[in-house]
């Protein structure tokens, strides 16, 4: 009997075993590594937003994080005094190690880079607020600024879950300060906030915003001074645009007199749409999407149909329409924006082939 009992007991410990193997499986897991070159002070590389790794210059970075085949990885870079990009840095994990992420800087006020695009994204939550916020709502969001333009055209804004501020709430501001320096408007749909039509950034605050100074905040009325808060400072990771539409490059060109801005930041490694809108003063509009075609300068399907069409927003004259904020890119897709071949439009009851339309240039 004893020794029934010994091999019942061993039984029951190896069906344990069993058991925990099962639940927490034994699935390989892989590496994400690379390098950095051409920077000129500390930086943090981070994976999908965290597993942070403080760097002081150049040189190889692996994270301890291991992920399983079919996760996706985003690496970004936080560096403050650079302009960087990343390559090979997003995407879906194989059966391999990921070993080639590249990310490239130049010193930020280098001729060269000081006229281009300025893309930084974000992502929000309550633990970056001061003091710590426990809640359960998050976001994510990013900004695109012309610099060489007179005015400095900025669009932009954020998606969010979990919560529902009211109007006035969602702003951008600057550190330390705590001033709002851009204000947002919430849409229709209650989970996403935008820049004003037309809105462009004070001179002053370019290099803020270049540093990652400022920070996207939404109040609510359980916490008026912030109950999730996200500084603008993510490099790389995203497909980012702003293009301005007019009629001159819908196919055939029409005669509308009518005008707009559109904005997408995308995640690279999910399709995640972190904004995308477009603001115009198209009359009777009908339909606004983003499309895809197979050559530049040719008409394609709309691959993100913009189902929220708000009249009047910000003021007679501006429209605004937007995504369901669950909305995603395709793999697909994100390949046709890096190949150039993605473009914005705005049908109308008198062109409904496209009354405006803008060619989508990654940025």
């Amino acid at each position: 009997m004893r020794n029934v009992r010994r091999i019942l007991g061993r039984s029951a410990a190896f069906a344990a075993v069993l058991a925990l193997v099962s639940c927490h499986g034994t699935a390989p897991t892989y590496s994400v590594s690379g390098s950095v070159a051409g920077s000129t002070g500390a930086f943090v590389v981070k994976l999908n937003g965290a597993n942070d790794i403080s760097m002081s210059g150049d040189g190889g970075f692996k994270f301890t994080g291991k992920l399983l085949t079919g996760d996706t990885f985003n690496v970004q870079i936080v560096d403050a005094t650079d302009r960087c990009t990343v390559a090979n840095g997003a995407g879906t994990v194989e059966k391999t190690d990921i070993k080639n992420v590249s990310i490239n800087c130049i010193l930020r006020t280098d001729p060269t880079v000081a006229s281009l695009a300025v893309v930084r994204s974000a992502i929000l939550s309550g633990a970056q607020e001061g003091p710590p916020v426990t809640t359960n709502a998050s976001g994510s969001g990013g900004v695109v600024v012309i610099p060489n333009a007179v005015q400095m055209p900025i669009a932009g804004g954020i998606t969010f879950t979990g919560l529902a501020p009211g109007a006035g709430q969602v702003n951008i501001h600057q550190s330390p300060s705590g001033n709002i320096v851009v204000p947002l408007i919430l849409t229709a749909d209650g989970l996403t906030a935008v820049v004003a039509p037309g809105t462009t950034l004070d001179p002053a605050l370019l290099e803020p915003l270049r540093r990652g100074d400022l920070y996207f905040n939404v109040a609510t009325a359980a916490n008026p001074n912030g109950e999730i808060r996200g500084a603008i400072q993510l490099q790389g990771g995203v497909a980012a645009s702003l293009a301005f539409l007019d009629h001159s490059v819908v196919v055939p060109p029409t005669g509308s007199t009518a005008t707009g801005t559109g904005i997408l930041l995308a995640d690279q490694a999910t399709g995640k749409l972190l904004i995308a809108y477009i603001t115009h003063n198209v009359v009777n509009a009908t339909a606004a999407a983003i499309h895809a075609s197979s050559i530049l300068g040719t008409n394609g399907a709309s691959v993100v149909l913009f189902s929220n069409l708000q009249t009047s927003f910000a003021g007679a004259g501006n429209n605004l329409a937007s995504p369901l904020s669950t909305a995603r890119m395709s793999t697909q897709n994100l390949a046709d924006f890096s190949a150039g071949l993605l473009y914005f439009e705005v049908d109308s009851q008198a062109n409904a082939s496209g009354d405006i339309r803008a060619n989508i240039a990654p940025q």
